[in-house]
Order: C-alpha cells, then sequence, then structure tokens
C-alpha cells in the first residue's frame, strides 16, 4: 500500500474514533451493520438471546428493527465494547421487565441487566442460575447451586430487587429447579433434578412469595423443566421423561392437581390468546393445543425441514421459531403468519433460544428508528374493555341491545370513539372504566403525549366551573408482550392526586339492585345488562365533591390539570396529558419510555337528585406527536 494511502487511512480512523468519543464520552462504540430482512413492518423490535456454545463464552443478543427489517448481529457488542467478555457463557433466559432487559447467562453465574437500548446497567451473581419470574419490584431465579459434582444438593430461588439489584432472600427447592411462573400469589418452579442422570426429580415446588417460603411439592412427571401458565390460569409444565423409558409428557394443572396430560413431547412451549404452540423436537412439529379442552388444533405451521427447532414466541401479529441447526454454528430466526406462511427469516448467533418481543423500542434506537409514522393513526384504534358502573347512560351510550356481550359492547364503544367517530361513551358513576389502545405504542417525548376528549363546558361568566366529570387516566405497557391490557398500571398524576381529600385505594360494589334510583328522564335499567354476574366491585382513587350550586345552577368545580372530562376540548393544553407524570401505586414517579393501553375511569362519586349522578364521558384520544409532527 503507498505510503500517502497509509497516511490518509490513518487520518480517517483517527477521526472516526474522535467522532465516536465525542457522542458518548470515553466510550467508543463500533455499530452493527443492519442486514436487511423485510420490507414488512410491525411494531416495535425483537431481541434474540443466542446460548453459544458451554465453554465458548459466546453468548450474543441479536437484535432486528421490526419497522425497517434491519437484523443486527451481536447489538450487545456494539452497546458495550467495555465490556471484556460481552455477555458471557450461556444464555439462558431473556424478558423484558418495566424499561428494562434481562438475560441469564448461565455459566457465567449472572443475570446481566440492561437498559432496552441493551446498554449495560448491572449484574446480579447467582450460582448456575436458570431462569427468570418478575412481580412488583422483584425478581424471581433459579438456579442449579450444586454442580454436576454435587447433584445431590437441591436448588434455589433467589429473590432480588430490581432496584437495587440486591439478593434479598432464598427458598430452597427441588433438585436443579427450571423454569418458574407466578400465579396470583404463588410461584411454581420445575425441578428437573436435571444432573441426576436416570433419577430425575419429578416435582413442581408451590412457594409462597409474601414469606418466601415452600408450601410444599406437586408430584408431576419426570425431569419437568418447562412450565407456563395460559389464560385459564392453568399450569403447563413439560416433562422430558428420561430420555429412554419414561416418555415426555405435558402435564396440565388447575393449578394445584393435574386436570389433563398429552403424550407430547415439548421442547418449548408458547402461550397466546386461549392456544398452547408446543415444539415437538422428535416429530420436528409444531402443535396447536386448546387451552380451554386441551383438544389438538390443526397444525399452525411446518416445521418438518428443520434441523433442530428450538426457541419459540407467540405474539398477537406473528409466530417467531429457531432452527439451531447442529449447536455449533449459526442458526435461523424464522417469521410466520397464523396463517401458515413464512414472512422472513434471518441468520443468528449459536443456538438462538430465546426470543423477547418489545412494543415502541424503535423510538430508543436513533440509528435504526423508521422516519415515516404516516402508516399509523393519531387516533384510537381499539377498545379493549368497556365496563361501566351504574349510571344514568349506561346501556344507551353505547346502545345495549339484548344478545350483546361484552365483546359487542367493545365493538360499539370502537364505532362510537375510535378513528375520530365524534361519538360518545358514558362510564358511569365513581369506578366505571374504558380500556382503548392506539395501532402503535404512543411514545413517552417531550411535553405532552395524549389528548383526551370528553364533553366537559365551563360556567358562562364564571370559568371556574362547568360541567367537570372527572376521569382518572391510567397508563399500561404490554410488558408480557401478550397484547391484552393485563400488565401493571399507572396512574398519570393530576392535579388532585396530592390534596388530602383524595383517597387512594378504595373499593366499591354496586349489584344489580343499585340502580334503582333513576331520574325521570332515563328510566332503562343503569346495570350494565351485558354482565351476567350480579354484583361488580371497583377499585381505584376518589376525588372530594366537586358541585356547588352557584347562582341558582348546580356546578363542578373545574380542576386544574390532569383529568379526561373536566376541561373543554377547545382547551388542548387542559386536555391533555404527559405520560411523565405517571407514579405506581405507592405514589413513586415511574419512567416509561412509551405505553400500550389507556384506562379512564369515572375518578367522582356524586349523585344529584335532578341530574344523576357525575359520570366521565369520552369522545375520543388523539397521539399528539402524530398530529404534531
Amino acid at each position: 500500500m503507498h505510503t500517502r494511502a497509509k497516511i490518509l487511512i490513518s487520518v480517517f480512523c483517527i477521526l472516526y474514533s474522535v467522532f465516536l468519543l465525542s457522542c458518548r464520552g470515553d466510550e467508543v462504540v463500533y455499530p452493527t451493520i443492519g442486514t436487511h430482512v423485510t420490507d414488512e413492518v410491525r411494531e416495535g423490535g425483537l431481541f434474540v438471546l443466542c446460548e453459544g456454545n458451554m465453554g465458548s463464552n459466546k453468548a450474543r443478543l441479536d437484535y432486528i428493527n421490526l419497522h425497517t427489517g434491519e437484523y443486527y448481529a451481536n447489538w450487545y457488542g456494539s452497546q458495550n465494547p467495555r465490556q471484556m467478555k460481552e455477555l458471557g457463557d450461556v444464555g439462558n433466559d431473556l424478558q423484558q421487565y418495566g424499561n428494562r432487559l434481562y438475560a441469564v447467562i448461565n455459566c457465567s453465574h449472572k443475570v446481566e441487566v440492561m437498559d432496552l437500548q441493551a446498554r449495560h446497567i448491572g449484574q446480579v451473581e447467582i450460582p448456575n442460575c436458570r431462569y427468570m419470574a418478575f412481580r412488583g419490584d422483584k425478581m424471581y431465579v433459579s438456579a442449579y447451586v450444586g454442580s454436576v459434582a454435587t447433584p445431590e444438593l437441591l436448588g434455589s430461588v433467589f429473590e432480588v430487587d430490581t432496584a437495587t439489584l440486591e439478593i434479598t432472600r432464598e427458598v430452597k427447592v427441588g433438585h436443579q429447579p427450571d423454569e418458574l411462573c407466578i400465579i396470583d400469589d404463588k410461584l411454581y418452579v420445575a425441578n428437573s433434578g436435571g444432573y441426576l442422570t436416570n433419577r430425575y426429580d419429578s416435582t413442581l415446588s408451590v412457594i409462597d412469595l409474601a414469606s418466601m417460603t415452600e408450601l410444599g411439592k406437586i408430584t408431576v412427571g419426570l425431569n419437568p423443566t418447562r412450565v407456563r401458565t395460559d389464560d385459564q390460569k392453568h399450569l403447563w409444565v413439560c416433562c422430558q421423561g428420561n430420555y429412554g423409558a419414561v416418555q415426555p409428557c405435558i402435564v396440565i394443572l388447575d393449578p394445584q392437581k393435574e386436570i389433563h396430560r398429552l403424550a407430547i413431547p415439548c421442547a418449548n412451549i408458547a402461550m397466546w390468546g386461549s392456544t398452547a404452540y408446543v415444539i415437538d423436537n422428535e416429530q420436528h412439529k409444531l402443535h396447536a393445543v386448546s387451552t380451554i379442552d386441551f383438544e389438538e388444533l390443526h397444525q399452525p405451521v411446518d416445521i418438518s425441514a428443520y434441523e433442530h427447532p428450538y426457541g419459540l414466541l407467540a405474539t398477537n401479529d406473528a409466530l417467531y421459531i429457531t432452527d439451531a441447526k447442529n449447536y455449533v454454528s449459526s442458526g435461523v430466526l424464522h417469521c410466520y403468519g397464523y396463517d401458515g406462511k413464512e414472512h422472513w427469516s434471518a441468520l443468528t448467533g449459536d443456538i438462538p433460544g430465546h426470543l423477547c418481543r418489545v412494543s415502541g423500542v424503535y423510538s430508543l434506537y436513533p440509528d435504526t428508528a423508521r422516519k415515516d409514522t404516516a402508516a399509523y393513526s393519531p387516533y384510537i384504534s381499539r377498545v379493549y374493555e368497556y365496563k361501566p358502573a351504574v349510571g344514568q347512560f349506561v346501556n344507551v351510550l353505547p346502545k345495549y341491545e339484548e344478545g350483546d356481550d361484552a365483546e359487542a359492547m367493545c365493538r360499539k364503544c370502537e364505532q362510537a370513539i375510535a378513528n375520530n367517530a365524534g361519538g360518545m361513551i358514558c362510564l358511569g358513576g365513581w369506578g366505571g372504566y374504558v380500556t382503548f389502545g392506539f395501532d402503535h405504542a404512543v411514545q413517552n417525548n417531550d411535553g405532552y403525549d395524549i389528548q383526551i376528549l370528553g364533553n366537559a363546558f365551563l360556567m358562562s361568566g364564571n370559568e371556574a366551573y362547568g360541567s367537570s366529570e372527572p376521569g382518572i387516566v391510567l397508563v399500561s405497557r404490554d410488558e408480557n408482550n401478550n397484547g391484552k391490557p393485563d400488565d401493571i398500571w399507572y396512574e398519570l398524576k393530576g392535579s388532585e392526586y396530592d390534596n388530602p381529600t383524595t383517597q387512594h385505594h378504595i373499593t366499591k360494589t354496586y349489584t344489580r339492585q343499585s340502580d334503582t334510583i333513576r331520574n325521570p328522564f332515563h328510566q332503562q335499567p343503569y346495570y350494565p345488562q351485558w354482565i351476567e354476574e350480579e354484583s361488580i366491585t371497583f377499585t381505584g382513587s376518589l376525588l372530594a365533591p366537586l358541585t356547588e350550586n352557584i347562582s341558582g345552577q348546580n356546578v363542578q368545580r373545574i380542576l386544574d390539570y390532569g383529568y379526561a372530562d373536566n376541561k373543554p376540548n377547545a382547551d388542548k393544553q387542559g386536555t391533555s396529558f404527559d405520560i411523565s407524570w405517571a407514579v405506581d401505586a405507592d405514589g413513586n414517579s415511574i419512567s416509561l419510555p412509551c405505553v400500550d393501553f389507556i384506562r379512564i375511569y369515572t375518578a367522582v362519586d356524586e349523585h344529584n337528585e335532578i341530574t344523576g349522578e357525575l359520570s366521565t364521558e369520552i369522545t375520543g384520544a388523539i397521539d399528539l406527536h402524530l398530529i404534531n409532527n
């Protein structure tokens, strides 16, 4: 090479290094190069934890931006150039919880803790750690503790504080515990006995989370490794048998006793809706089984040509399945629709075993972000729940017709308030709510993020009063990636949150007989007729009464900020909300990069003899970033 060319290349390298240093302080970032694998546009992104071969220190975290279709190999390495051994040895589990990403690195004896850009935050050192589960501010990690040389040692589950990353408690379970999951206040742990060749364990430990003690064990089948919970709160336990005389099976519990058994070898299992998807590694088949009657459905995807089917994830819009190939070289990630059609595939690292779909994460990656947002609607796209309390406009806004069920009423709500339809729905008395979402995650950017529309108006000549019927706004992220609003809810803190007159964590029950007080204008039943139960119970915060009589009129005091149906829609600022106002159940501020679900409930419990109860009305909602940009 000519000397001049060498000098020019050296200068370029120095300038490039200086540029990188100026962007990230003294940390040089070597970005991975994206490989375009699809032109399809989906929400968020997908992390792929590749296990790597034991002893080779080749655990790898890849990332695909589902908006741009770019697949980035070894994303963790590019984000953390100072981590000398990168992720470490054998990636065993990967989950998103809140604003963090957690990866169990088995043979490096640690849980790696990252932000949603996969940048290192810290780690928790746990010997021979295996799998994770989360509840509240705690992480629960199974660990073999013993080794192949000491297989008789009982394993443990460690409780970790997710704020401090300190181990807080430990409980002994069975031999070589693997996967674990939580139902209500119980933790269920699959004791595989993986080191006890031909003497495998066959139990499921039941842990009381409050006391962190083992309540007992349930005998399920030989060598249980994987455990999942479905939408019926059943436990599905994959028992591997002894790879010979005792055949593998899936044991289904409810959840303390066995209710069904399937003679299906289970290498991996994933739940979506009312279906369990099971990888059968012996027949190279993907089974689909109903979680309601446990009958096998049609085969959703043909994986007969796979060399070693391995990783599995079911989401609202796709099935992701990996082929580990020969376990010593690159694997393949496949994306399928539920019609069985393959949409795309991508080459991964060695043994791609664990998949984590994250919504809204694309906005955190400037170099992979999708710039075009034109495909998104700024308006409500779906109503997930409509559960009003007793009220004078219930069964009218929207109109109930005989035979309508909860799903039909949600669709009627959509007709009224989705897609800028201009209609209106009523939430009834205190506690009644609606849950809705957009066709995308709403980002928590600077300033206001969401405008919520109602039918409030101001009193002529005295704008401190009007028709305020305030609703408290809650937000949630789809942390478990099941497309359902069943994760933790956070309240957007309004002006009355810290007011001594505001009551938090209260409960009220309405019965079918609660609607006996009616006004002369609305004579229909006030109890939601599509709800079969004889009573409905709500829990939340209650604001102090707002009604005053001024100049012979019953009017309500207008609140400063932070409540739906409190100010006129023309007051854009007064009807807008900042996701940064989010607080948890104890009033602690919570940082959310985006939200997937929004819930609004009536925040007052007032009844006027002539005008009836105060009830929040909703006419729509807007993602302000799509309108403003």
